[in-house]
């Protein structure tokens, strides 16, 4: 079987780091928040060329978190895409806010800032742009559109070492945040995630909320939850970021074999702005034909696919009560029903690619499409 991503082959690959590592954690004996967790930190930051990185339990929490530093909570609002994984808006429902949608980009797949400024009320306390796939908003400019008390709240969960105008994404805004779930550029093996930013005040209440509020195990000053990232984890992505920018080109190397090899008549893709550089968390293309049918015609022949995403998050039964309706947001429909995401991992080789794009030209050449 080709996977869409193959997680074992980078274990494999990094396997002696990666258990030197483990064995490290647990000779030393501290399991929470110890050297591990502190040495992450710092190499993280110095990668990201930010201040303070602060780990957290996972991805959700760091945007419960971030938007909690800034008092986010009952009777707010908060600006994201309805084109993103589910956790987004689960972190914007957690503190009690409401998520307000713009459209998407049909070409870069990203929220649409222009639609943004139309979309400010008086409840509007944060915006929550989301670097799909790897691709990035322009933060500088969205800057520019808002008002200055209006925080952007980066949702970097899939872009680690991606970069706008040489900028680092996540480090852009007022506060960053990360996933590290197994699947990212930069993964463990369970849940992680970090906070990053460049201020001071704001990393204070981090590291309070993520601990209970407790300001030493005698008081607690603020009401936290318990969200820290663990040792075991820490060691494991200290290993991996030392390799994230070489993944990073890998991946590069399989889209433009992609790139070069899917005919144009039948595909759309993401489009990169030139003055972004992805890392490609998921090569995501657009399919002018019958996706269901070529999913099973890859499935048929050991190649897996999968759709990011089946519906927009306006439009799933959880979130009827925001009031979105079909076609209130025509491109992200659009995109959803036509999006399907191709093999793509850093230890996939271009033979195997070969294969994936042969197949593909194959049932293509069989239906006789249309050019």
């Amino acid at each position: 079987m080709i996977w869409r991503c193959d997680l074992l082959k980078q274990y494999e690959k990094y396997q002696k780091e990666i258990d030197a590592a483990i064995k490290r954690v647990l000779e030393s004996g501290h399991y929470i928040l110890g050297n591990e967790v502190f040495n992450f930190e710092k190499a993280f930051s110095e990668y990201l060329k930010v201040n303070h990185v602060v780990g957290v339990g996972n991805g959700t929490d760091a945007l419960i978190l971030a938007m909690k530093s800034f008092g986010i909570g009952e009777g707010d609002e908060v600006i994201t895409t309805p084109f993103t994984a589910i956790p987004t808006i689960s972190a914007i429902i957690a503190t009690g806010a409401r998520p307000v949608f713009t459209d998407i980009d049909e070409q870069t797949f990203l929220m649409d800032i222009e639609q943004i400024p139309s979309l400010i009320n008086a409840k509007t306390k944060a915006i929550i742009p989301v670097h799909i796939f790897g691709n990035v908003v322009n933060i500088e400019k969205l800057r520019e559109m808002i008002p200055e008390e209006i925080p952007i709240i980066e949702d970097a969960a899939q872009a680690h070492g991606s970069e706008i105008n040489g900028k680092k994404a996540g480090t852009i805004g007022d506060i960053g945040i990360f996933s590290f779930y197994p699947s990212k550029n930069l993964g463990g093996y369970g849940d992680g995630g970090a906070v990053v930013t460049n201020n001071l005040d704001i990393v204070k209440k981090i590291k309070l909320l993520r601990m209970y509020g407790m300001e030493d195990k005698d008081h607690i000053v603020i009401n936290g939850i318990n969200s820290r990232l663990d040792e075991l984890q820490a060691g494991i992505l200290q290993v991996k970021l030392n390799y994230l920018d070489e993944m990073n080109q890998l991946r590069q190397r399989i889209v433009q074999r992609y790139k070069d090899n899917l005919d144009p008549n039948h595909f759309d893709l993401q489009r990169i702005p030139e003055h972004v550089y992805s890392n490609f968390h998921v090569f995501s293309v657009r399919f002018k034909g019958d996706r269901k049918e070529l999913i099973e015609y890859l499935e048929s022949k050991g190649i897996q696919t999968n759709v990011y995403y089946l519906m927009p998050l306006h439009l799933q039964k959880a979130h009827e009560y925001l009031g979105y309706k079909e076609g209130d947001l025509p491109k992200s429909e659009r995109l959803c029903n036509e999006i399907i995401a191709l093999p793509i991992y850093p230890e996939l080789d271009l033979i195997t690619v070969d294969n994936v794009i042969k197949e593909i030209n194959n049932y293509i050449a069989d239906k006789n499409y249309p050019i």
